[in-house]
């Protein structure tokens, strides 16, 4: 958990720094970038396409870690639209509100809810 929790907060300082030196280089008109990158049907929208069902993956389990709820689909959203800015330091709080435990980590609130083990019928 030490490894994940370090990469985490690696993760979450180089995006944040990334989007800052992207934002005073670039500007922060993202979504034409993001867009027009899109509509060009080449190898950067091919990688674009398959980062944004990516975002949405992840966003799915977040609303489901999450039950389903408003705070569950506020924080698929943030992950859509801020992707790695919002889901590292997530995911970082995540390890810490389990205690380390990953099976708590990755189940959410689905973690404390008992699985019926089918009987054997003989």
């Amino acid at each position: 958990m030490k490894t994940l929790r370090t990469f985490l907060l690696v993760s979450t300082v180089l995006i944040y720094a990334m989007t800052v030196l992207a934002s005073i280089s670039h500007g922060l008109n993202w979504p034409a970038v993001a867009i027009g990158d899109l509509t060009k049907l080449n190898w950067r929208s091919q990688f674009d396409t398959d980062f944004l069902i990516y975002l949405f993956l992840g966003a799915t389990w977040v609303t489901w870690r999450e039950g389903f709820t408003l705070k569950g689909h506020c924080f698929a959203f943030l992950s859509v639209f801020l992707g790695g800015m919002f889901t590292f330091p997530y995911l970082l709080l995540a390890t810490y509100r389990a205690k380390g435990d990953p099976q708590s980590m990755l189940l959410g609130v689905h973690a404390n809810r008992s699985i019926a083990v089918p009987q054997d019928p003989q």
